[in-house]
């Protein structure tokens, strides 16, 4: 987790546009005032590494093997998740168009317009339509 003076060193923003960011409902913070890295990316993509003229510190202490295959395994799972919702939202939209199809099956062709009785087309002075 990030603080918030981090957040915006490390995507090289200001520390006013974050706030803002999170007035909004832009960003969520944690209820210790942290910000996960993870909000930060999908808010405002990959991070700038700071102002120009800043030498970056790193975010956090260094990753070890084992850190970085857990951090991996955590994006892995993280993007299968996304499938996961991904094929949700296309099995509700093709739920949709179905029940959608059904819904017009049911409504029917429409109701063919109502034919005069014999007397009125024998004794009237349009011509019948043909049909």
């Amino acid at each position: 987790m990030l603080s918030q003076r981090r957040a915006a060193q490390a995507w090289g923003i200001s520390r006013a546009t974050l706030q803002r960011a999170v007035s909004s409902g832009k960003i969520s913070v944690l209820p210790d005032g942290t910000i996960d890295p993870a909000e930060m990316l999908r808010a405002f993509g990959e991070a700038k590494g700071g102002p120009p003229g800043h030498h970056n510190e790193p975010l956090g202490p260094p990753l070890g093997r084992g850190d970085e295959m857990a951090f991996q395994a955590e994006i892995r799972v993280l993007k299968a998740q996304i499938e996961a919702k991904e094929a949700l939202l296309s099995a509700k939209d093709r739920h949709i168009e179905d029940l959608s199809q059904a819904l017009r099956l049911l409504a029917g062709p429409p109701a063919p317009a109502p034919q005069p009785s014999l007397l009125a087309r024998l004794f009237s002075r349009q011509k019948p339509p043909r049909s």
